[in-house]
C-alpha cells in the first residue's frame, strides 16, 4: 500500500468517525463551554484523580494522552483480584491468558505472544520496569492488596519509557507508608464458582510510623482461586494458590531528601490451566469445563521478587530522582504436546527405549527465569514557568534463561522419563539497554502549549543456545547484535478553561529484534526490529458543575516491519520473522458521572480496527504465516465496552449501604495467523459479563456480597490450534463462570 493510499485511508477514517454524534464533541468545544454556564448543578463533584503517567504528578484532566485509571477499592468490592478481572473493565485492551505466554494488547498492536515473542505493551511498578524485553510471558498478576491504583496509558510511550511500549503501558502505583499515624486493614472472604469449587482470600496491612520522618508499611495476603476446569484423565483442577506481600519504607532524611524502598514478593501455583479442548467450531470435546491432559502435565509455578529504591532530592528549582530496581521472575509450566507429530509417536519411542509405560504420551518442560537490574536518573523542573522540562538517563541489564525440553510421559500416572529427552533446548540471553531522554513543554500562553520529547537508546543482545536430544544432533550456537533507535513525541495542547482541554499527540515507538535459535532447521536464524508512528486527537472535559467528565480520543497507527510468529508444524515450535506493514485506527470514549452524592456512574467504549496494510510477504504453504491486506490483527475486538453504577444509601446509626452493578462487553476476535491458505484462523465470538455487588459499611468495617458473571456466560479469552490441520483440536481459555463471594473488612 503506497504512502498516499495510507494517508487517504487515514483521512477517510477520521472523516467517517467525526461524522458520528459521539466524536462530534471533538469538533464542538463550544457545546461544552456553553454547558459550563448552564444553571444545572450537581449535589456532588467528581474526585480529582492524580496520575504520574508523564513521570510527574498531574491531574488526569490535564494529561494530553488517553489514560484510564483503575481504582483498587472498587475492584475489591467487586471481587476482582486477578489480571483477567482488572482488564475486563478496560475496553480496547486484550489480555491473552496463558501460564507461559500471557500478553497485554493495547490498540490492537500485537501479532503473537509467548516465549520468544517481544512484548508491545510495557509494565512498570512504581516507575521501575517489570517483565522482560525479550518475551511476553513475564507479566505480574499482582494481588491488589497494596495497590493504590493502576494507570493504563494508551498509545506508544517510547520517549519516556523506552522499547516495547508501542501499544501502551500498564503502570502499577503502590501505596506509600505514612509518617502521620498508625493504622491497618484486615480483610477475609470466600467465594464459590459454578461448575467447580470454592476459594478464599485473606489480606492484612499495617502502617507503622517510628517518627515524623520514618515509617514502614507491611502487607501480606493469601488466596485460593476456585477451580472450574477439570482433567478427565486425573484429579487435576485449575485452582490457584497465591501468596505474597510487600514491605515498604519511607524516610524523610531531611526536609529536601526522601528515600523510598520496597520489597515485593508473590508465589503462584496452579494445578491445571483454564484451557479446555474443543473442536474447530468451539464445541467442547469433554464437556464445557473439562480437558484431557497428562496427569500433572498442565501445572504452573511462578515466583515474583521485586525490589525498588527511589531517592528524591528537592532542589527547589527541580527534583532530582534516582530510581533503582531489581526484578526476579521465575516460571515453570508443563505443556501436554501429545497432539504434535512427535507426540503421536510417543508409543513407538517408548517401545524403542523399553520404557515401562502403559499409556505413553509427551510433554514439554518449560522454564523461564529472568533477572533484571535497572537504574534511572532524572531531573524534573518544578514551579510555574514558561518551560516545563525533564531530562533523564536509563540503564537496563536483563538475563533470561529458558528451557524447553521434550519428554515422553505416562498419561495416566504422570511419570516423566527424563533420562530419555527427545529434544532439548537451553537458552541464555543477555539484553542491555542504555538510553537518554528529554521532554519539554513550552507554554506560549496560559491556554496553549506544545510538548516535545525524544529518546535515544542503544541496546545489545547476546544469545546462547544449546540444543540436542535423542532426535537431534547436539548443537551450540552464539549470536550477538547491537542496535539503536530514536523515538519522538510532539503534542500541542489547548485549554479553553480549567475544565476543557483538547490535544494532538504524535509519537513513535519500537521494539528490538532477536534470534530464533537453532532447535529447528530451515528457519531464519534472526529477525529485525519493528517500529510505528501514532497520531492521536483527543478531548477532555468536565460538565455539569464538575459532576460529569468526558474523555474522547481518535487514533491512527502506522506499523512497519512488524514481527510475526511462524509455526514449524513438525515439532510445533515457533519462530519469528518480519512481515510488512499494519495499521490500527479507532475511537476511545470514557464517561464518569456523579449525578448526586448517592450515585456513581461510569462507562467506557473502544472501537479498534487493527489490520494488515499489505500481504504478509514470503508466504510458503505450511511453513510461514498467511495473511492478506485488510486481514484483522490477532486478539483485538473491534468493539468493546464496560459500564458500572453504584448507589449509596444511609441505614442509620453511622451505617451506610450500597448496591452496584457492572457489565463488560468483549467483541469477536481472530487469533494468530495460520501457516496455510486453506486453514482458517480461529475466530472467537463476543461475550458479555454482568456483575452485582451489595454491602454495608460502618465507620471502621464493611461487609460485601458480590456476584461475577451473573448469567454464567461462556466466553473465550484466547485459543490456539493443537495441531497442523484445519480440523485439529483447539485449546481455548475460558473466562471464569458465575462466582459468588463475600468479603469482610476492618480498618483500625
Amino acid at each position: 500500500m503506497s504512502s498516499l493510499a495510507r494517508r487517504n485511508r487515514l483521512s477517510q477514517f477520521i472523516s467517517r468517525v467525526l461524522c458520528c454524534p459521539a466524536s462530534a464533541l471533538l469538533l464542538l468545544p463550544s457545546v461544552a463551554l456553553a454547558q459550563q454556564d448552564d444553571g444545572a448543578t450537581a449535589a456532588k463533584q467528581l474526585d480529582t484523580i492524580t496520575v504520574t503517567a508523564q513521570k510527574r504528578s498531574e491531574r488526569l484532566q490535564d494529561v494530553p494522552m488517553s489514560v484510564q485509571v483503575l481504582n483498587t477499592e472498587k475492584m475489591s468490592s467487586e471481587g476482582s483480584y486477578k489480571l483477567a478481572d482488572y482488564f475486563a473493565q478496560l475496553p480496547g485492551l486484550s489480555y491473552i491468558q496463558s501460564p507461559m505466554s500471557s500478553n497485554i494488547v493495547l490498540r490492537g498492536i500485537a501479532t503473537d505472544s509467548g516465549i520468544g515473542s517481544r512484548p508491545t505493551s510495557g509494565i512498570v511498578i512504581d516507575d521501575v520496569p517489570y517483565g522482560s524485553a525479550l518475551n511476553t510471558g513475564a507479566i505480574p498478576d499482582l494481588d491488589p492488596s497494596d495497590l493504590q491504583q493502576i494507570e493504563v496509558l494508551r498509545g506508544p510511550q517510547g520517549t519516556l519509557y523506552g522499547a516495547s511500549s508501542m501499544g501502551g503501558l500498564i503502570k502499577y502505583v503502590m501505596t506509600d507508608p505514612d509518617t502521620s499515624a498508625t493504622f491497618g486493614h484486615v480483610e477475609a472472604g470466600g467465594s464459590t464458582a459454578a461448575h467447580g469449587g470454592s476459594g478464599y482470600n485473606a489480606r492484612t496491612s499495617v502502617n507503622l510510623p517510628f517518627s515524623d520522618r520514618f515509617a514502614l508499611r507491611v502487607s501480606l495476603f493469601q488466596r485460593q482461586d476456585p477451580e472450574f476446569v477439570h482433567n478427565t484423565n486425573s484429579d487435576d483442577k485449575n485452582d490457584s494458590q497465591v501468596r505474597g506481600g510487600r514491605v515498604s519504607a519511607l524516610w524523610n532524611v531531611t526536609d529536601t531528601v526522601t528515600v523510598r524502598s520496597s520489597a515485593l514478593f508473590q508465589d503462584t501455583e496452579t494445578g491445571s490451566s483454564s484451557v479446555v479442548d474443543t473442536d474447530a467450531e468451539l464445541h467442547p470435546l469433554y464437556g464445557q469445563y473439562s480437558h484431557d491432559r497428562i496427569s500433572g502435565g498442565d501445572t504452573f509455578k511462578g515466583q515474583v521478587r521485586f525490589y525498588t529504591t527511589k531517592v528524591s532530592w528537592d532542589l527547589g528549582w527541580a527534583m532530582l530522582d534516582s530510581i533503582s530496581g531489581y526484578a526476579q521472575h521465575r516460571s515453570r509450566a508443563y505443556q501436554d504436546v501429545g497432539y504434535t507429530t512427535i507426540g503421536r509417536l510417543a508409543p513407538v519411542f517408548a517401545g524403542i527405549f523399553g520404557l515401562d509405560s502403559d499409556n505413553p504420551s509427551s510433554l514439554i518442560d518449560n522454564r523461564y527465569n529472568i533477572d533484571r537490574t535497572t537504574q534511572e536518573v532524572r531531573l524534573v523542573s518544578q514551579g510555574q514557568r514558561a518551560l516545563d522540562w525533564q531530562v533523564g538517563a536509563f540503564y537496563s541489564d536483563e538475563e533470561a534463561k529458558s528451557t524447553q525440553n521434550f519428554y515422553i510421559a505416562d498419561k495416566t500416572s504422570g511419570t516423566i522419563y527424563r533420562d530419555f529427552p527427545l529434544l532439548v533446548s537451553l537458552g541464555d540471553n543477555t539484553y542491555r539497554e542504555k538510553a537518554v531522554y528529554a521532554d519539554g513543554t513550552y507554554h506560549f500562553t496560559p491556554q496553549f502549549d506544545i510538548q516535545v520529547g525524544a529518546r535515544y537508546a542503544r541496546n545489545s543482545l547476546r544469545e546462547n543456545s544449546d540444543t540436542g536430544g535423542l532426535l537431534q544432533d547436539p548443537n551450540l550456537s552464539f549470536d550477538s547484535n547491537k542496535d539503536s533507535a530514536t523515538t519522538y513525541l510532539l503534542s500541542p495542547r489547548y485549554r479553553f478553561n480549567d475544565t476543557l482541554m483538547t490535544y494532538l499527540r504524535v509519537a513513535s515507538g519500537y521494539r528490538a529484534g532477536g534470534s530464533n535459535g537453532t532447535l529447528v532447521a530451515n528457519i531464519p536464524y534472526s529477525y529485525g526490529s519493528d517500529s510505528l508512528w501514532s497520531y492521536e486527537l483527543g478531548l477532555k472535559t468536565q460538565l455539569l458543575d464538575h459532576s460529569l467528565s468526558l474523555d474522547a480520543a481518535l487514533f491512527y497507527i502506522d506499523w512497519s516491519d512488524l514481527q510475526i510468529s511462524q509455526v514449524e508444524p513438525t515439532l510445533g515450535s515457533s519462530y519469528t520473522t518480519n512481515a510488512g506493514k499494519a495499521t490500527s485506527q479507532g475511537l476511545e470514549l470514557s464517561v464518569n458521572w456523579v449525578p448526586s452524592a448517592d450515585w456513581k456512574v461510569s462507562a467506557s467504549y473502544a472501537y479498534t480496527d487493527a489490520t494488515l496494510a499489505q500481504d504478509i510477504p514470503g508466504y510458503t504453504e505450511g511453513s510461514s504465516a498467511y495473511g492478506k491486506d485488510g486481514d484483522r490483527l490477532p486478539y483485538s475486538a473491534r468493539n468493546s465496552a464496560s459500564v458500572s453504577l453504584k448507589r449509596y444509601f444511609a441505614l442509620g446509626d453511622n451505617l451506610e449501604g450500597f448496591v452496584g452493578a457492572d457489565a463488560a462487553y468483549m467483541g469477536d476476535r481472530d487469533m494468530e495467523f495460520t501457516t496455510s491458505a486453506s486453514i482458517p484462523r480461529i475466530h472467537l465470538p463476543s461475550y458479555t459479563t454482568v456483575g452485582l455487588n451489595a454491602g454495608v459499611q460502618g465507620q471502621a468495617w464493611s461487609a460485601t456480597l458480590y456476584v461475577r458473571n451473573l448469567t454464567d456466560e461462556v466466553g473465550y479469552i484466547n485459543a490456539n490450534r493443537r495441531g497442523a490441520l484445519a480440523g485439529s483440536t483447539l485449546g481455548a481459555t475460558l473466562i471464569q463462570p458465575r462466582t459468588v463471594g463475600v468479603t469482610l473488612a476492618w480498618d483500625y
